[in-house]
């Protein structure tokens, strides 16, 4: 039975290798696109896609989600607090020391963890 395939007008661009980021120490060609509603534990955490290229972190880290609440005194829930639709925690205290919550519906760029070594 076919499998339905979605379509995002995105631009993955090739890793930047500078000083600003990095090194990637993951295969890219293993790299996904998916929504961050769909992002599960372990997947690795590459770029996210505010302006439809590709925005990659300094340093990639590892997905651990969880619900998201909005009474959450952290200081960046707040902050999704007031975005329309569902939204998810990918991370909560690494790699930094507040929460990191994205809208669900939000493209992320991941090593799936089941493609991890």
């Amino acid at each position: 039975m076919p499998q339905p395939v979605d379509f995002y007008p995105l631009i993955v661009t090739t890793y930047p290798d500078d000083a600003e980021h990095a090194t990637l120490l993951l295969d890219p060609a293993a790299a996904r696109i998916v929504t961050a509603g769909d992002v599960v534990e372990g997947d690795v955490i590459l770029a996210s896609f505010p302006d439809g290229s590709a925005d990659y972190f300094n340093d990639q880290y590892e997905a651990h989600p969880q619900p998201f609440d909005p009474t959450c005194q952290c200081g960046v829930c707040c902050l999704q607090a007031d975005c329309p639709g569902p939204a998810v925690v990918l991370s909560k205290g690494h790699p930094w020391h507040a929460c990191d919550p994205w809208a669900a519906r939000e493209l992320v760029l991941i090593v799936p963890a089941s493609q991890l070594p």
